[in-house]
């Protein structure tokens, strides 16, 4: 009688080991599968940025709205990974800024899971989202370090204007963070802060 219940109790402590096993390479792989498509989220944006500051024209904007969440499936259901999205400006090379696009869990917004970036001439100028939202002119910033997006926010921040103008021969590449949601709209927001920088406005407006 001992020794069944010894063996069952072996059998039963074997299936948890196995259990345990097979989750944790479940989990590492759907850890890895997560990162490697932050990976390829982030170049997307990274390329579409270097196509839209590389064309020909003097002035062009697009708007770009983001996932609510990374998945490890197909779709956006909202349930994978919620994570804020970095734009910001580095050092390039030969005197060149960088313009990186990083990608964070938003539980831990300092530590980068994903990034790209491309080396360019232009200037850069990031508004921010709050600011931007007072609709007051007198207390908006532009800032030449980054601006930073976050599809789980209060107001979400799930989309931004990248708008390039081109004057006297030098380019100067805007990102403007604006929301899915009316009020805070991309081309609201876009107008407030083309107002911040001339007047009249941005020369162009946005291609979805």
């Amino acid at each position: 009688m001992l020794g069944f219940t010894l063996s069952k109790i072996n059998l039963l402590i074997f299936v948890v080991a196995v259990f345990s096993i097979v989750l944790f390479f479940v989990f590492s792989f759907s850890q890895i599968l997560v990162e490697n498509i932050a990976n390829d989220y982030v170049r997307i944006h990274a390329q579409d940025a270097f196509t839209l500051v590389g064309s020909p024209t003097l002035c062009a904007a697009q708007i770009h709205y983001l996932k609510d969440s990374i998945e490890a499936s197909s779709g956006n259901s909202g349930r994978g990974l919620y994570y804020v999205l970095n734009i910001k400006q580095g050092t390039g090379k030969n005197g060149l800024n960088k313009m990186i696009f990083a990608l964070a869990p938003r539980r831990t917004p300092e530590t980068y899971m994903a990034a790209a970036s491309f080396d360019t001439d232009a200037k850069m100028n990031f508004f921010d989202f709050q600011e931007l939202i007072t609709a007051n002119p007198s207390k908006i910033n532009i800032y030449d370090s980054n601006t930073m997006l976050d599809p789980q926010a209060k107001t979400q921040i799930d989309a931004y204007v990248l708008l390039k103008e081109v004057n006297l021969g030098e380019t100067t590449i805007y990102v403007i963070p604006c929301s899915s949601r009316g009020g805070s709209d991309c081309s609201t927001l876009m107008g407030i802060a083309g107002q911040k920088i001339r007047p009249e406005g941005f020369n162009c407006s946005y291609e979805n």
